[in-house]
């Protein structure tokens, strides 16, 4: 800490100060990057959104505070992440380099830009063009410190905001404004450094050599990233992130346990499934009171745990692990009192939330949106596409794949290739995690994950006691497990504020206080039936994480040589995940996690027990294992009989049972545009397609409006022939969806096409949707439904809440429901013809009632006049909001792909979340993957 006032007055004075941030713009003295090894099977493609991303020095964010000026590697892959957008029904086989960057093993884009070697044995290149790493190490220890060296280089600051943010220890970076957000982290991961690096320390216990080695890696990683600070705080203006200048402070040392906290982190955002009973109880309570002892029909058909129209990745059925038939008399569950749910505060001596404002106040504008960085990190998005031989004009297998984990500058990806030791591999990166990479390619296959469905996590009542026999409370330090009164495990957790620029108050002392029964942390309290109980977090993968590494070190490894043994390795895999593989010949899918068997007769919508009666069959607490479904029974399939593999986070089978809180099993999901435009290309290919076609599919799929896509034609089929003002509106939108129900501008315009339509539609459907389905769930259940499952947006917005999508299977079921109902001759479940290009989907007729309309009899129909009431009622209430915004001429009703940033955002663009001082520009609104691989590969190693 002394040289924080040098390095503050230095960053204020431009005293000593570089005069370039790291270009990458060549290095010509840099030697020839090392020849492979390894053969080469094709051309292996990928982008990331914006861009690679550096630290910023002093330098940077100077000229970026002055002149506005952002590194080029944060936004120099964006001309070919959006630019392809516009292009992406017309695409060529050329424009694929065009708008995918090469990612061969040696490919050097422009040649070297910037050479180091910061050990013996070890060299890394990177790129001109992208500013990319190539990392070379005479043995894998070395490749190992070169990668956590390398990731510090690039990453340091977001490094440490994220294993702050893991550790519930953020404030010792940003100080007291973050006390209430690191109370809050604790009650969901509440590990002790000690547990943590225990967790590392077993893994050659637990896993034999493979453990060892992932232990030594683990090891390296940690010591490179040490190596790399020590260069950063002897090279303070030219190589330490500019953040901690900014802030005053230096980095604190890495540590196992912090590569091991971020890990965990991620795998709890990304891949932990199902959980949320304390929530689904009360909207169950909710629905029992509107609609007393008929309750659990409407529940059923708006959470649609197993609709038989949903899309599923296999047609072939693989039947969860069930309890059976629930019986409520056998009382596994704890049904909680209505209104007693309330949160645990693990903040026990700190900042009122008064002194935390004030504290935010004085923390430069970046420094207050980064704690928002962990909310802007998705829990359920990506998506792949693979194409099996058999449809594939070339022979080859096909892949378009990738995670969506947001956007945030600097990217919180960080891509590289990596050489040494026995591993070649090319891909991303959470940097800090883990140095090898968990979504990419090896010699010759490729691998994606998309979050999967079901239930690994589940909330247990823990029937709170004292010792002493005295009433209990929230304050009861005790709990009742396998008939004893026993402590929970209380564990105190102080970090000391820093003396900052932004706020030179004395040092601050925050004490956290967690708690944590046998299943897992505690977050809440409640009663039942007046007692109190502590909610605890039970997560499968706990004290299992770790785990993880081991699966990516061997795709690292090229271990897996055909899509049985990528299976078999990514099936050890802790967490709930869906993983894909594309090879010269084949792709498959396999999902991973442990998924709990439930106590027979238990209800696995409601909160367990926790007195060791209910929940996990065979649960063993001391080393947190429990009987799951076995893996060869988890969804997974090989070369599928219909030629492809399609994932959006949909369903992975027919009888696989979606978590109490994932309502979006039903007929209607964005996969389904995927589909759609691959059979397109399918069927204009002659019966097989190409790269390039699945390209185009898979990219005009990102900027297509589902509502519009899939809803609308039955909504303009319910309302039939419309005349009058509204008959030139109802038009446009029919013209929008001739057009593809893009929202996209064409290529070298800032305004997206069928404008009026889609401002038409931001309107109505959020409109549509309240007016179909309030009346008949009453404002209460309504309101319950909003905000704990199905979320919609405001009226005129299409960013918040998912743009509405969530009740798109709802809506469209409804009403088909109706019109099924309505059709001359009708046959209650009958199908109805479908109508040419309309993409109107099949349907099975699955809901119990007709809400649109709002019929008085619970099982009948409803009248098609009602319906379309409603419907035309709404629509010609949208149409006066827009004119009430915009005026009364559509023409000038322009949506724009960018805009000025306002609150709330005033067009759909997409703003990089802050995860450092340099804000990236705005670019247009996509939904696609952060990382995005093509792949088709031209031969493979023999098969074993």
């Amino acid at each position: 800490m002394r040289l924080r006032g040098y390095l503050l007055a230095a960053l204020a004075l431009g005293v000593g100060m570089p005069a370039t941030a790291a270009a990458y713009d060549g290095d010509p003295l840099a030697p020839t990057p090392p020849g492979l090894s390894v053969p080469q099977y094709g051309t292996f493609r990928s982008v990331l959104a914006q861009g690679e991303g550096q630290t910023v020095n002093t330098a940077a964010l100077a000229a970026n505070e002055v002149f506005g000026t952002v590194p080029n590697s944060f936004t120099n892959q964006t001309p070919l992440y959006s630019g392809i957008m516009p292009h992406a029904t017309t695409l060529t086989a050329g424009e694929l380099n065009v708008y995918y960057k090469n990612t061969d093993f040696g490919s050097m884009p422009g040649g070297v830009g910037a050479y180091e070697s910061p050990k013996p044995g070890v060299e890394i290149y990177f790129d001109k063009e992208y500013g990319m790493a190539h990392i070379y190490a005479d043995n894998f220890n070395d490749l190992m410190w070169a990668c956590g060296y390398e990731q510090a280089q690039e990453r340091l600051f977001l490094m440490d905001v994220l294993r702050r943010e893991a550790e519930g220890s953020l404030a010792a970076l940003l100080g007291p404004s973050q006390a209430s957000g690191d109370a809050g982290q604790l009650t969901n991961q509440d590990y002790s450094p000690q547990e943590l690096t225990q967790q590392a320390d077993n893994l050659p216990k637990q896993y034999g050599a493979p453990g060892a080695k992932a232990l030594d890696g683990l090891q390296q990683f940690v010591a490179g990233i040490n190596a790399r600070m020590q260069y950063d705080e002897l090279n303070p203006l030219e190589d330490l992130p500019a953040e901690y200048l900014a802030l005053g402070i230096l980095p604190a040392k890495w540590t196992l346990a912090d590569s091991a906290a971020e890990a965990v982190l991620l795998e709890t955002q990304f891949t932990v499934s199902g959980g949320s009973q304390q929530v689904i109880n009360g909207l169950q309570q909710a629905f029992q009171t509107r609609f007393g002892k008929d309750w659990l029909a409407p529940y059923d058909d708006l959470s649609e745990p197993e609709d038989p129209a949903a899309l599923t990745i296999q047609s072939t059925t693989v039947d969860s692990a069930r309890a059976g038939k629930i019986e409520p008399q056998l009382n596994l569950n704890a049904d909680l009192d209505r209104g007693s749910l309330h949160g645990a505060n693990d903040l026990l001596v700190g900042p009122s939330n008064a002194q935390q404002r004030a504290a935010r106040a004085l923390l430069p504008t970046w420094g207050q949106r980064l704690e928002k960085l962990r909310k802007a990190i998705p829990t359920v998005e990506s998506n792949a596409v693979l194409v099996a031989r058999k449809l594939s004009q070339g022979g080859n297998a096909l892949g378009a794949m990738g995670p969506q984990v947001g956007y945030y500058s600097p990217q919180i990806f960080s891509e590289y290739e990596i050489h040494g030791g026995g591993i070649n591999s090319e891909g991303v990166v959470f940097p800090g995690a883990d140095p090898f990479p968990l979504i990419g390619h090896g010699i010759d296959f490729a691998w994606s994950g998309t979050s999967a469905n079901g239930i690994d996590q589940d909330t247990y009542a823990d029937l709170l006691c004292n010792p002493n026999g005295s009433k209990p409370s929230d304050a009861s330090t005790h709990y009742i497990y396998d008939g004893k009164c026993i402590p929970f495990v209380i564990r105190d957790q102080s970090v000391e504020t820093p003396p900052m620029l932004t706020s030179p108050e004395v040092p601050e002392k925050i004490t956290y206080q967690a708690k944590r029964s046998v299943q897992g942390p505690i977050f809440a309290f409640a009663t039942v039936h007046g007692a109190p109980v502590a909610l605890a977090v039970a997560k499968a993968l706990d004290f299992h994480e770790l785990r993880g590494i081991i699966a990516f070190m061997e795709l690292s490894e090229n271990l897996a040589t055909s899509p049985q043994t990528f299976r078999k390795i990514m099936s050890g895999f802790p967490g709930t995940e869906t993983w894909f593989y594309v090879d010269q010949h084949n792709i498959a899918y396999q999902e991973s996690g442990f998924y709990p068997e439930d106590a027979p007769h238990s209800n696995p919508n409601l909160p367990y027990w926790g007195t060791g009666k209910s929940g996990w069959v065979d649960f063993n607490a001391n080393t947190y294992t429990e009987k799951d479904l076995p893996p060869a029974e988890r969804p997974g399939e090989t070369n599928p009989s219909d030629g492809y593999l399609i994932s959006w986070n949909n369903k992975e089978a027919p009888g696989w049972y979606l978590g109490p809180n994932e309502w979006d099993g039903g007929p209607i999901q964005h996969a389904l545009i995927l589909k759609d435009r691959l059979l397109y290309q399918v069927k204009t290919g002659g019966g097989k397609t190409t790269l390039t076609g699945l390209a185009r599919a898979v990219n005009a799929t990102a900027t297509t409006d589902l509502r519009e896509y899939s809803v609308f034609p039955v909504m303009a089929r319910v309302l039939g022939k419309v005349t009058g003002p509204d008959a030139p509106f109802l038009a446009l939108l029919k013209q929008w969806h001739t057009d593809g129900s893009q929202r996209l501008a064409p290529a070298g315009s800032n305004v997206y096409g069928d404008s009026a339509a889609v401002a038409l539609m931001d309107a109505w459907w959020p409109m549509a949707v309240k007016a179909i389905f309030e009346p008949a769930l009453g404002p209460t259940v309504w309101q319950g439904v909003l905000n704990d499952t199905l979320g919609l947006p405001p009226v005129g917005d299409f960013t918040d809440s998912s743009g509405g999508y969530p009740w798109t299977g709802a809506t469209y079921t409804d009403l088909r429901d109706v019109l099924s109902y309505n059709a001359p001759g009708a046959v209650r479940h009958a199908l109805l013809p479908e109508v040419p290009g309309s993409h109107i989907v099949s349907w099975h007729g699955s809901y119990g009632r007709i809400f649109c309309g709002n019929p008085s009899s619970y099982g009948g129909g409803a009248t098609l006049a009602a319906c379309r009431a409603v419907l035309l009622n709404t629509l010609t209430a949208a149409i006066a909001y827009v004119e009430s915004k915009r005026g009364d001429n559509p023409a000038t009703w322009t949506e724009y792909a960018t805009c000025a940033q306002t609150s709330p955002a005033s067009c759909d663009q997409e703003v990089p979340n802050t995860a450092g001082a340099i804000s990236t520009p705005p670019f247009p609104w996509q939904d696609r993957g952060t990382y995005h691989q093509l792949i088709e590969l031209t031969g493979h190693r023999p098969e074993s």
